[in-house]
């Protein structure tokens, strides 16, 4: 029973720093962040940033994981590729970009993270972005085959289609303005981005069947 207790204790506490290091990042920026800050905005030790997490480092990573939309398919990835095999993974591909959209659109913690990422390389968002790569990697396993000796290459389009997204988002909440005449603060817009995207990987499925 004090097993389960102090466990529990833990996890509340690690969620205590997490959150106080977003709130942290979003108010201050990467540079803003100690273990005394984090560890009084917890309202916890500051031993406790090193003893679950070692560093500051690694709590910011930790944060970064949890506010990723990416990764947090790690959990019920075996899950969807099961259910999404037998049509090669198409609906996957259309329902993770639109998910995505109106994921970014809404978590200004994530739009503050991409363009720190961007902005700001280092090793901690090399190694989250490694860890997308890897959550795809699951995605394109069941995908690649669909395309392969084909003039497709969808990883590409994805691509294209992720870096669209971000960009879309961050230039309507950014600077308020249109690209392409499209506004993704207009709810009429995200619905056309939407369509779009998912046309997108209709086409390319339905060229390699013609």
């Amino acid at each position: 029973m004090m097993d389960s207790l102090h466990k529990k204790d833990k996890e509340e506490t690690k969620l205590k720093l997490i959150k106080a290091t977003g709130e942290i990042f979003m108010a201050k920026g990467y540079s803003g962040l100690n273990a005394s800050r984090i560890a009084d905005t917890a309202g916890v030790s500051k031993t406790l940033v090193y003893r679950y997490f070692g560093n500051v480092q690694e709590l910011f990573k930790a944060y970064l994981i949890h506010k990723d939309y990416w990764i947090s398919f790690e959990d019920h990835m075996d899950e969807l590729l099961d259910a999404n095999r037998h049509e090669s993974g198409k609906e996957l591909a259309k329902s993770t970009l639109v998910n995505q959209i109106q994921y970014f659109l809404h978590s200004k913690e994530m739009q503050q993270i991409i363009r720190w990422q961007i902005t700001e390389p280092n090793d901690i968002s090399r190694s989250v972005a490694d860890s997308r790569e890897q959550m795809g990697e699951h995605m394109f396993g069941i995908i690649d085959p669909y395309f392969k000796d084909s003039d497709v290459n969808f990883r590409a389009l994805m691509a294209v289609s992720v870096a669209g997204i971000y960009f879309l988002v961050l230039n309507a909440k950014i600077n308020g303005s249109t690209f392409c005449g499209i506004d993704l603060n207009k709810n009429e817009d995200v619905k056309e981005v939407e369509k779009a995207v998912k046309q997108l990987v209709d086409l390319a499925y339905e060229k390699v069947k013609s």
